[in-house]
């Protein structure tokens, strides 16, 4: 007990610093915590009345986040979760601590996690869900995961740690998954939606679909709609309701139907999941729009083939002659090998009319990608001289897309939300 008091007590000083000190210190606190006590998640998330839900898979993770965790509140229930998307063990202890009293003990009703899907696998013992919410699985950095049968692999162990695995029945790797967990709960989307939606193998050419189990709920439609969509979903009772989402893209609908079958798990009955969720704003960068001089600016984060291809699809869509900025990192959190810019179909922009520019540490490998595609586009390694250029481009009270990896996002809220926290921008 006291070696917990102790690191509650050390991570949140640890962490009131960092941010006194301008550099955010989200995962700070729990990487200082575990140092001190190796047992600090086990111990704060022990008390949490109605159990923890754990969210993971390679894309939607974060949104999906946000979504079951207003649904959740909506039922009054406080709720306790890693909301800056620090999903390692270190920023779910940090998440933990935020809310912990100075005797280490955290008053939360339910706790809901985003955890990385290689992490997952050593948290799931530790965090015991009720819940797991598995999203998707895809080729992502494999730099650091390797093939993405270790990630399988990874995932699949964790699932038998959980009480209700909630899974993609549309992608093959997730439905193996229901081997492994005590009790399964499939979403998926109606044909015309699948086909927009291609599992991972899929991307690389068509192969033979496996059948697909039953599903619980059904993403039955998916309407542009502003900067947002209309998606239907039709439970297996028979029960079906309409919402009308903040986020565009098909990829989101799914999100939203992962997180309501989850909710529906914990207990919350689907009319009021669909208020819950049309109160969801985007999380950053996540299709978020972020007005700056005037200007909307459309943030669209990517950081794999699979991610890459809905926004491609999303700006394929656009009216022609759209300025697209792609931002392109290669540090540790994006993934070291970029060599993913060449599966996504970047093709498909040709014809689309838009005025492409290029930034980031790997401003000039984008470009050379758009060339093959038949694509020009000026670069800029700079972000601030970048983002100059690109919203010269953007007319006043016009729209412009910005399309970064994980790390140049975080540069780009520097320069298009000055003084605004990673906390701030995600909430």
């Amino acid at each position: 007990m006291l070696r917990l008091v102790l690191a509650t007590a050390l991570g949140r000083a640890a962490g009131r610093l960092s941010r006194l000190l301008g550099r955010g210190g989200s995962a700070l606190p729990g990487l200082i915590a575990e140092k001190v006590d190796p047992r600090t998640i086990e111990r704060l998330v022990a008390p949490v009345r109605r159990g923890v839900v754990v969210v993971t898979g390679t894309n939607g993770k974060t949104t999906t986040t946000k979504m079951l965790v207003g649904m959740l509140e909506g039922e009054g229930w406080q709720v306790v979760t890693n909301g800056t998307g620090s999903n390692l063990a270190r920023g779910i202890a940090s998440g933990l601590i935020e809310v912990a009293s100075w005797k280490g003990r955290v008053d939360a009703d339910v706790a809901v996690f985003e955890a990385d899907e290689a992490a997952v696998r050593t948290l799931a013992p530790r965090l015991r869900p009720k819940v797991i919410v598995v999203t998707n699985l895809a080729r992502d950095q494999l730099d650091r995961y390797g093939e993405l049968a270790t990630t399988a692999a990874h995932v699949a162990e964790a699932v038998r740690h959980a009480g209700v695995a909630v899974l993609n029945a549309d992608d093959p790797l997730v439905v193996e998954m229901a081997a492994s967990a005590p009790a399964a709960r499939f979403f998926g989307g109606a044909e015309a939606i699948r086909r927009a939606m291609p599992h991972d193998s899929g991307l690389y050419g068509p192969g033979e679909e496996a059948p697909r189990p039953p599903l619980d709920l059904c993403l039955e439609g998916a309407e542009p709609e502003g900067d947002g969509q209309v998606i239907e979903l039709a439970a297996a009772s028979g029960e079906r309701a309409a919402a009308h989402l903040q986020i565009s893209g098909p990829y989101n609908g799914y999100n939203a139907a992962a997180a309501t079958l989850a909710a529906g798990e914990m207990g919350v009955p689907l009319a009021r999941a669909i208020g819950a969720l049309e109160e969801t704003r985007p999380a950053f960068g996540r299709g978020q729009v972020v007005e700056c001089r005037g200007r909307r600016v459309k943030l669209q984060l990517v950081k794999n083939p699979a991610g890459f291809n809905q926004a491609i699809r999303l700006l394929g869509a656009l009216p022609a002659g759209a300025p697209v900025l792609i931002a392109i990192n290669d540090l540790d959190a994006d993934g070291r090998d970029v060599s993913w810019l060449w599966d996504a179909r970047v093709e498909d922009l040709a014809g689309t009319g838009h005025r492409f520019g290029t930034a980031g540490l790997r401003a000039y490998d984008m470009a050379l990608r758009l060339k093959y595609a038949g694509l020009d586009a000026w670069s800029e390694t700079d972000f601030a001289t970048a983002l100059e250029r690109f919203l010269g481009e953007v007319p006043p009270g016009g729209t412009g897309y910005l399309v970064p990896t994980y790390t140049a996002m975080l540069r780009f809220l520097d320069l298009l939300m000055p003084g605004t926290s990673k906390r701030e921008a995600w909430a």
